[in-house]
């Protein structure tokens, strides 16, 4: 069994921008990947309202003017999360949602199938919408340039979109970034001046108002999967590996590796929190979420905690709640670093 739902994981994480018939015989192998851990006792299992089991989680954003963390659970849609109380509700919103992230008071939400994006409204409604020119994966705000970025693999590069300036009028394409070997994984800065992304066993820095490539390093992977994560404060990356749940940290100022972590088991998911300064990391298939403090030095392991096997979502605040999807069962769990 544990064979069989690695190999359904391996094979989502590289054609999820697929559809049809590829996605229907994901969603079935994912249907026979029970929960073979129970999590620790320190998690807050938290319901979806209305979803069901078995979801293929992936994207999960915080948002931090919203206090919010999004949450879109594939065909069961999109759901708002407080990481203060572990309540979910549901947002109203037509379509698939895939990839989610905020901005100018607006949710974006990517159907990855339908390959549009909408506009949602504070109250969930959908105002207007845009088609991508190919697959797509993530969807993030560029508060810098007041533009959504778009990853799309197939094309190995960035779309990307000017905002309207009201509800209303809808995203327009205005450019594309071209990365060669990429795209897996977007990140951008606070300010949205910076994005970084993975390419092949790469890491890659873009700057946002040029446009253009500024530096690829080497990641220290042998592959890259999911999202680099950035300590601003301390100018410091975590790049996350295809395997054995490696991270390695890198040093944002010239890209050279300063060390590297092993979780354990499939591909790497890392998330941060800068109010206790840690890094996290857990990998799916894989049973262990990481808690790591990082610093010029490198990586120091703080906490263990145990989490069900099958989760492709890492995510956390600025307040040290962290929290993983739980396919198995619909759930999110949430957890304190305090």
């Amino acid at each position: 069994m544990f064979w069989f739902c690695k190999r359904v994981v391996e094979v989502r994480v590289i054609h999820r921008w697929l559809v049809g018939s590829t996605a229907v015989a994901l969603m079935a192998g994912l249907a026979g990947c029970s929960p073979s851990t129970a999590p620790d006792p320190s998690a807050q299992a938290v319901e979806l309202p209305g979803a069901g089991e078995d979801i293929d989680f992936d994207d999960v954003v915080y948002a931090a003017d919203m206090g919010s963390v999004l949450v879109p659970a594939r065909e069961d849609g999109l759901y708002l999360l407080d990481p203060e109380t572990g309540q979910a509700t549901d947002v109203a919103s037509s379509g698939t949602a895939d990839s989610v992230d905020p901005g100018q008071g607006r949710i974006f939400v990517l159907d990855r199938s339908g390959r549009q994006i909408q506009v949602l409204d504070p109250e969930g409604q959908v105002m207007s919408s845009v088609s991508t020119a190919a697959g797509a994966d993530y969807v993030r705000y560029a508060a810098a340039t007041k533009e959504l970025w778009v990853s799309e693999p197939s094309r190995e590069g960035i779309e990307i979109f000017a905002v309207g300036e009201d509800l209303e009028t809808a995203p327009r394409q205005v450019g594309f970034v071209p990365v060669s070997g990429g795209t897996e994984g977007l990140t951008l800065t606070s300010d949205g001046a910076t994005a970084y992304t993975h390419a092949g066993n790469e890491v890659v820095k873009i700057d946002v108002k040029a446009r253009t490539v500024a530096a690829r390093w080497a990641s220290g992977c042998e592959a890259t999967h999911g999202f680099p994560r950035v300590d601003e404060g301390d100018g410091l990356l975590l790049a996350s590996c295809a395997e054995n749940g490696k991270v390695t940290l890198l040093d944002v100022n010239d890209g050279h590796v300063i060390d590297e972590y092993e979780v354990g088991g499939g591909e790497s998911l890392p998330a941060y929190s800068p109010g206790p300064d840690h890094f996290y990391v857990r990998s799916d298939p894989g049973t262990t979420i990481a808690t790591l403090a990082a610093s010029p030095q490198g990586l120091e392991l703080i906490r263990e905690v145990q989490v069900p096997e099958v989760g492709h979502c890492l995510g956390a605040d600025e307040e040290g709640h962290y929290w993983t999807c739980d396919a198995g069962t619909g759930q999110m769990l949430l957890f304190e670093d305090r």
